[in-house]
């Protein structure tokens, strides 16, 4: 990295000595930053070596903190926790409590004092093997031959619709490995096989089909706005072992989740997931390429958290930088929470206070060249960060997709790759149909049981709409 010195023989009076200073600091800054760089790619670096030497890795011991740290500035926010307030308990039977008939006295008269009722929350767990017996009949009349009667649900297969649904509520909902599914499965006395819980799986996976389309469809042309990231996942091909990369996105709101897995992560994929109606919606993301000039989408409204934590990777060596980036950090974070107040209540006032304070610490001329850099950029994204003000529903940030694709992320963790195209669908469609009916706060056990079965409507799924 080579740096141009400034020139320090043309110092005449105490303005050009001030200035030749404030260059100096922020080229020491620059030199800093990129020793910082170096010393990370050193150590990834001798990581891999010792990884090829198949040597025991160092031990990592946590440093102590600098005394200045623009995260800590975020935690200083006073938090209010609230608790969460539990829905009444659905009472599936009602059982009568014995009581006295005859006093000690023998008296029969007794006066009700008040009445009680104590609800205990239960399950009823047992194997449940059915023998279906049936005969092939023939006419003697005509000779036309008539076959048993088998229920649809169980046409060709060995197990009956209950466990078919608990096997993809189990997997998906509950993060079950196939071992411990196996394990659940066969510990009640149900004899299956890994095979076959791959095959139940699968199978449910197509029957999920229409419900995975209706999110995609009525959902996205119900919902006011919608909301996207991705995440890595990979494929392992059972066959061959080849380990390919794909994208998991997400797609959605607070009442709607889709999930699709693609070998690519760029605006031409996006524009496809969200189709001719989702391309219409107020979009709200980080500032990825997906999301850039090539996305069809007009209204775009960029995450402010993902914004802010461009001023948090900030580590300014000298105090004067430190104390300077504190106040433009406190600044934004005094705009972040007028701007989550303004989607509760806007107003004209409010609005256009917003614009005067975007516009006034976007200009910020700061004396740290870093930090005069990035609110420079954040200037240039001004249409896209405030478009909250003219659509006051939409969310300035992305958190609800980060939380929703942490689901998948714990799966990941936990049961590693999928092994073919049908697996990514499954999980796909699985996890589309599980977090929306958890967000449509709709019994998910049942309604996952109800769309496998026929007995409900994928319309259930989007009878709330952001």
């Amino acid at each position: 990295m080579t740096t141009q010195l400034p020139d320090v023989e043309g110092i005449y009076d105490i303005r050009e000595a001030k200035k030749i200073i404030t260059q100096l600091l922020n080229i020491i800054e620059q030199q800093t930053q990129h020793i910082k760089t170096l010393e990370e790619k050193i150590t990834i670096l001798e990581k891999e070596i010792t990884l090829l030497k198949q040597q025991p890795r160092k031990p990592q011991f946590k440093t102590q903190s600098q005394s200045f740290s623009a995260t800590k500035l975020m935690k200083e926010k006073e938090r209010h926790w609230h608790k969460s307030k539990r829905k009444p308990i659905e009472i599936d039977q009602h059982v009568q409590l014995s009581e006295v008939a005859i006093c000690e006295c023998g008296s029969t008269k007794f006066e009700t004092i008040n009445t009680t009722t104590k609800v205990v929350q239960g399950l009823l767990i047992k194997r449940n093997n059915t023998a279906y017996h049936g005969r092939k009949k023939k006419c003697k009349s005509c000779g036309k031959v008539f076959a048993r009667q088998i229920p649809q649900d169980i046409k060709g297969l060995s197990f009956d619709s209950s466990i078919q649904s608990l096997a993809s509520f189990l997997k998906f909902a509950c993060r079950f490995t196939h071992p411990l599914l196996y394990n659940f499965l066969t510990g009640f006395g149900v004899q299956i096989s890994y095979g076959q819980l791959t095959a139940i799986l699968q199978r449910n996976s197509k029957k999920l089909q229409p419900a995975y389309t209706h999110l995609r469809t009525v959902g996205i042309k119900q919902s006011s706005y919608v909301q996207s990231d991705a995440t890595g996942t990979k494929r392992k091909q059972l066959a061959t072992g080849k380990l390919t990369n794909q994208h998991l996105h997400f797609l959605g709101n607070k009442f709607l989740s889709i999930f699709k897995v693609t070998k690519l992560y760029n605006a031409e994929v996006m524009n496809g997931l969200l189709g001719k109606q989702g391309r219409k919606k107020p979009f709200v993301s980080d500032d990825a390429s997906p999301n850039g000039k090539k996305l069809q989408n007009k209204k775009k409204q960029l995450c402010w958290i993902h914004e802010d934590r461009h001023y948090l990777k900030l580590t300014p060596r000298f105090k004067r930088h430190r104390e300077t980036l504190q106040r433009v950090i406190t600044q934004l974070l005094e705009f972040y929470h007028l701007a989550k107040a303004y989607g509760k209540n806007p107003t004209t006032e409010a609005k256009r206070t917003l614009r005067k304070m975007f516009d006034t610490l976007t200009s910020l001329e700061t004396g740290y060249e870093a930090l005069d850099k990035q609110l420079s950029l954040t200037r240039r994204k001004r249409d896209r960060l405030l478009l909250f003000l003219d659509y006051p529903f939409i969310p300035i940030h992305n958190n609800q997709c980060e939380q929703d694709l942490r689901e998948f992320v714990i799966i990941r963790k936990i049961s590693g790759e999928t092994k073919s195209l049908a697996g990514d669908r499954s999980i796909e469609r699985h996890m589309s149909i599980i977090q929306t009916a958890r967000k449509q706060e709709l019994n998910i056990f049942e309604t996952l049981h109800g769309l496998l079965t026929g007995a409900l409507s994928p319309s259930v799924l989007t009878t709330q709409a952001a």
